[in-house]
């Protein structure tokens, strides 16, 4: 009887379990995609034009997207230079509806660079810093041109900072 007993009040435990946890699930639904005017901007492919960085002449491609229901800026990033160098990396971008994010981007030569900015109007503020060195970008879309301009210190092999300004023309494709 006591065994009947026990087994009833495990069984009415996890029925009870169960039912709340899919009244919970029902009302868990995805959250709406980020939306951002400055954000929508970017989306698409950018091409730029040739530029001078580190003696050699690069051009450089960026393909903006939203991924994962709208959560994720996602920025893949691919370069070459007339010195048949290349670079990749790829940014993931954590938006909020207010312009605010958190980012960090991966590349091939095994560099992790956290970044934070704000997206506001026709104008993006990136900064990040990593072991390599830090950045501070200063981004202006105006229709299909983009300019970033780049204040960045890059680590020597003495370990002292070498500071570089550049600015690099984008246009969408």
């Amino acid at each position: 009887m006591k065994a009947i007993f026990s087994f009833k009040v495990i069984l009415l435990f996890f029925c009870i379990i169960f039912i709340s946890s899919r009244l919970t699930a029902q009302d868990m639904g995805k959250p709406q995609p980020v939306d951002n005017e400055t954000l929508k901007m970017l989306m698409g492919t950018w091409k730029s034009d040739p530029y001078d960085f580190m003696d050699a002449k690069w051009t450089e491609t960026a393909i903006h997207s939203m991924k994962l229901n709208g959560q994720y800026l996602v920025i893949e990033v691919s370069a070459v230079s007339d010195k048949s160098q290349t670079y990749n990396g790829t940014i993931y971008i954590t938006p909020d509806k207010d312009g605010n994010w958190k980012g960090v981007e991966f590349d091939e030569w095994g560099g992790i660079t956290p970044m934070t900015g704000k997206a506001n109007g026709n104008k993006i503020t990136s900064t990040s810093k990593s072991d390599y060195g830090s950045e501070t970008r200063e981004i202006e879309i105006n229709g299909n041109t983009m300019i970033h301009n780049i204040s960045m210190s890059m680590k020597g092999k003495d370990g002292a900072d070498i500071p570089m300004k550049l600015m690099v023309t984008y246009h969408k494709q």
